[in-house]
């Protein structure tokens, strides 16, 4: 069994869909950040006539005031969404995992930005390619009474 305890904290599928309303709007926020975030890089880019390809590219970015603003909140944003027990795992995709017991596993219930609900999980190891629909016929759901708390 994976040890539980790394986890700050299991969720039910109940749980993990009732912090949805706090979750949304601070992904959407982060996405609004990194879209400002590359538009501000470009121009610093054009401006100062740099070179993508440099290895020294990020640290000149990173001198600009507003591009170091928006990682800062970029980063805080990921913050406070892993503070609620979540996991920010792809934060340009929208993707949130949540952290619950199956049987005898740690899987993760699985959100992305524009579903409505909690509606996959998967497999720690699988990832999002794994993703299976929580009512999924070929197996029961993750949060069918086997959830631990």
């Amino acid at each position: 069994m994976d040890s539980s305890a790394q986890y700050q904290k299991l969720f039910t599928i109940h749980e993990a869909n009732e912090l949805l309303p706090i979750v949304r709007p601070l992904v959407e926020q982060i996405l609004e950040n990194i879209r400002r975030l590359k538009h501000a890089s470009e121009t610093v880019i054009r401006k100062e006539q740099l070179d993508p390809d440099a290895p020294d590219l990020m640290k000149h970015l990173r001198a600009d005031d507003e591009i170091a603003r928006l990682v800062g909140e970029v980063k805080q944003g990921v913050e406070t969404i892993n503070a609620h027990g979540c996991m920010c795992k792809g934060v340009e995709q929208g993707l949130i995992d949540f952290p619950c017991v199956y049987g005898a596993e740690v899987v993760y219930l699985c959100w992305q930005l524009g579903e409505p609900s909690v509606s996959f999980w998967h497999r720690i190891e699988d990832g999002f390619a794994g993703r299976k629909p929580l009512l999924d016929g070929e197996e029961s759901e993750p949060d069918s009474g086997d959830s631990i708390h």
